[in-house]
């Protein structure tokens, strides 16, 4: 199956992420075929992210977030501010002097 393909942390995050748009389509009171409609994807595909399958796009998990009114809810997601290994290994690679720069003559 394609659960084992990912490291078990991911499958785990990803059956987390389907649970809870599933609640929230509960909560909703709408079936898996209202908020495949309102997605513009097939109910099977709202199955399968309810699921937790790897298989479903991120287009199809925001697409249900933006159905369901939680759009905001992954404005922060994979934010560059965050990334504190990302900016550790950038400010390593700052130089520590700065050169003059050679002015470049121009030839008419």
């Amino acid at each position: 199956m394609a659960h084992e393909v990912y490291p078990s942390e991911v499958n785990e995050r990803l059956c987390i992420y389907g649970e809870r748009v599933r609640v929230a389509r509960m909560r909703r009171r709408w079936s898996q075929a209202d908020l495949a409609e309102r997605m513009g994807v097939e109910r099977r595909t709202v199955s399968r992210l309810e699921g937790g399958s790897p298989g479903v796009g991120l287009g199809a998990f925001l697409a249900a977030l933006w159905a369901l009114d939680l759009w905001d809810t992954a404005r922060d997601m994979a934010d560059p501010a965050a990334d504190a290994a990302g900016i550790f290994l950038e400010r390593r690679r700052t130089p520590t002097r700065a050169r003059r720069r050679k002015e470049k003559e121009l030839d008419f």
